[in-house]
């Protein structure tokens, strides 16, 4: 286990080298960068514009993307997102850029074509808006704009309820026009009816307010040179060319998706430029150097120095942190126990005082998991399942990590179901008493349901070992910071009390009367030793009051230990929900092995669900509350080197 021992670097390189130094440092990937002092002659530049240039383009070319994946989706299967970006080596990476300036020209030709489309279907849907009103009209053999002739005046409309031509007369009627009009029913529905009403043109302005009066309500989109279904065959003419058109458009989008590869590249290669420039502006700059100030593991150092050194017209500096700087921290740990660095780092990154906890942690939280799952058919199902993806896919460190994270916790769930007997609960003895007329007895080393207190007490047992490490990382890291006393009065004390307090418990309980009494003498020793310590910090009467109030914190001790009775709750939970799910499904003949199939995948898949949730979750808190807590500070800012954030692409190292 270990943090990575961090330095002070700094740069002072030639300006016609800055952009190929900050390229190389993006690419290492191992340096963070930090904000330089003020130094005299050196201000920051303008690079504002031209990063903006590279953003636009990145813009444009994730909306090509964008309109690929919903236009010409790539064909991929179900759990391709396991696979993690192309690697590529720097010819490839090189070549590559040199197509930048085509492919972004192809983004270009795809969000122009999806515009056109966009505008193209936006014209069909109105076109169909005005066929689905010009259909009530199709019967009308004038246009809808028709507004009479020399002597008569005709109104072209709608009612908006279900009317033949004597109620519109009677509607009429009852509004105060008594004059002639001939009413035509052009259609009607439950909701509508459509009408071609004509009169002298005398009439009119006395027909047209009774009109109004009846709620009518002329045709929206007037036509006075088609009639409706001339209009209508037009549309439609019009329509199919658009729907031609728009799948010609289609087709070329489709056919512009071959560079989808350069074009997720271009996103790559441009967001990384546009980070460059985004780094120049916040660098300090005289008119012919620059300096570039960061971090960087001292493991790097030299090979980065020299690298930058040779390759660049530039000078190196590598120094001590400030006492009082904070410092990014890195962790570096084995690939047994990286898999937990995710979960330290879920909880916070060590502080400077304290020691990398991945190590310990990633023990016990395997050993925890596996004992509160407990059955070898879920962990057998839990190592083939991380097996396949590990070796199957393409996997990002991130998603690698994870899946060797419980690939270990399976492992780690065999071993322990194999200690208390657990295949999916029993199924091989119901399967062979009910089927076979058999009985196997599966061997175990601990029964989880008939050794209940055994079991609880192992549990415990174990919680007292992940205290008792985690006192003693606390004590080694008060010791490495010099305070030799504090770690033995604030640490050391309490192992001697505590263990005189299980002694004395164990003696009692466990029928060891004989050794009580010296379990008794050891936490006596202990516990005068705290009362006469723990106060030390107070004045006057305090020292012996807060000597004496310490003693409290013993319950929160016993409170810690018998958390870790959940090992056993767990462990006991997992086999009687998978003996229950076979009691239920278990059955003879066809019928009954159909009903035990579909009861033993369904009921299992609830039941691992539900206990892999528990164990994770429960496991955590054992770590985070239990452990952490004594021994572990945090607090500490994650190392964040600049390099190549890229969605798509790797480089090859």
């Amino acid at each position: 286990m270990a943090v990575l021992k961090m330095k002070n670097i700094r740069i002072a390189v030639a300006k016609s080298d800055l952009k190929k130094c900050v390229s190389f440092l993006q690419k290492a990937g191992v340096v963070e960068i930090k904000q330089t002092e003020q130094l005299e002659g050196f201000c920051k530049k303008d690079y504002l514009s031209q990063r903006l240039t590279f953003e636009r383009s990145v813009s444009t070319a994730s909306n090509a993307l964008e309109i690929l994946d919903k236009k010409a989706p790539e064909k991929k299967g179900m759990l391709s997102f396991l696979n993690g970006r192309t690697e590529i080596d720097e010819d490839t990476y090189y070549k590559m850029v040199s197509k930048s300036t085509s492919t972004i020209m192809y983004c270009y030709d795809i969000v122009s074509l999806d515009k056109q489309y966009s505008e193209e279907i936006a014209e069909i849907g109105r076109i169909n808006i005005e066929i689905d009103e010009l259909n009530g009209w199709r019967a009308l053999d004038v246009p809808t704009g028709f507004k009479g002739t020399k002597h008569t005046a005709c109104f072209i409309g709608s009612f908006a309820k279900d009317l033949t031509a004597g109620e519109i007369i009677t509607l009429l009627q009852e509004k105060g026009y008594e004059n002639t009009a001939e009413i035509e029913i052009v259609s009607s529905s439950k909701i509508q009816t459509n009408v071609f009403i004509s009169c002298l043109k005398s009439d009119a302005e006395q027909l047209e307010s009774a009109l109004r009066k009846c709620g009518f309500n002329y045709v929206s989109s007037p036509n006075t040179n088609f009639s409706p279904i001339e209009r209508i065959n037009q549309l439609e003419l019009r329509k199919a060319g658009l729907e031609a058109d728009s799948q010609q458009i289609l087709a070329l989008i489709e056919k512009l998706a071959e560079f989808r590869e350069e074009i997720e590249f271009f996103v790559d290669y441009y967001s990384s430029r546009a980070k460059r420039y985004e780094l120049y502006g916040d660098l300090k700059q005289s008119e012919n150097t620059a300096i570039i100030d960061g971090f960087i593991p001292e493991k790097y150092a030299g090979k980065i120095s020299e690298a930058v050194e040779e390759k660049f017209a530039a000078a190196v500096e590598i120094t001590e942190p400030k006492e009082d700087e904070e410092v990014p921290v890195a962790l570096s740990n084995n690939s047994f126990t990286r898999p937990c660095e995710s979960l330290v780092s879920m909880y916070s990154m060590p502080s400077k005082s304290d020691v990398d906890p991945t190590s310990p942690m990633a023990f016990f939280f395997y050993v925890f998991f596996g004992m509160m799952l407990s059955d070898a058919g879920y962990g057998l199902l839990i190592v083939l399942g991380c097996a396949i993806g590990l070796l199957k896919f393409n996997l990002e460190e991130n998603w690698k990590n994870n899946l060797k994270l419980f690939l270990f916790c399976g492992i780690s769930t065999c071993i322990w179901g194999v200690v208390f007997g657990g295949f999916f609960g029993d199924l091989i003895p119901q399967i062979a008493s009910t089927y076979f007329d058999t009985k196997i007895v599966m061997p175990k080393l601990l029964d989880p349901i008939s050794d209940a207190l055994p079991l609880l007490i192992l549990g415990i047992s174990m919680g007292v070992v992940h205290i008792y490490y985690g006192m003693a990382m606390n004590f080694y890291n008060l010791c490495r910071q010099g305070k030799v006393l504090d770690a033995f009065f604030d640490v050391g004390l309490w192992f001697v009390t505590l263990t005189g307090a299980i002694i004395s418990i164990v003696g009692a309980m466990g029928g060891y009367a004989s050794v009580t009494p010296y379990g008794l003498y050891i936490l006596g020793a202990g516990a005068l030793g705290l009362v006469l310590t723990q106060g030390r910090k107070s004045k006057g009467a305090g020292k012996i009051i807060g000597g004496i109030a310490s003693l409290y914190d013993i319950t929160s001790y016993a409170s810690d230990m018998l958390s870790y009775s959940r090992l056993m709750a767990l462990g006991l939970a997992t086999g009687v929900f998978a003996q229950v799910i076979n009691q239920l499904g278990i059955g003879k003949g066809v019928g009954g092995i159909i009903k035990f199939v579909i009861i033993f995948v369904i009921g299992n898949a609830i039941s691992f669900a539900m206990n892999a949730l528990g164990a994770y979750v429960h496991t955590i808190r054992l770590q985070y509350v239990e452990f952490f807590g004594k021994f572990y500070e945090g607090g500490g800012k994650e190392f964040k080197p600049f390099n190549l954030k890229t969605k798509f692409f790797r480089l090859k190292k």
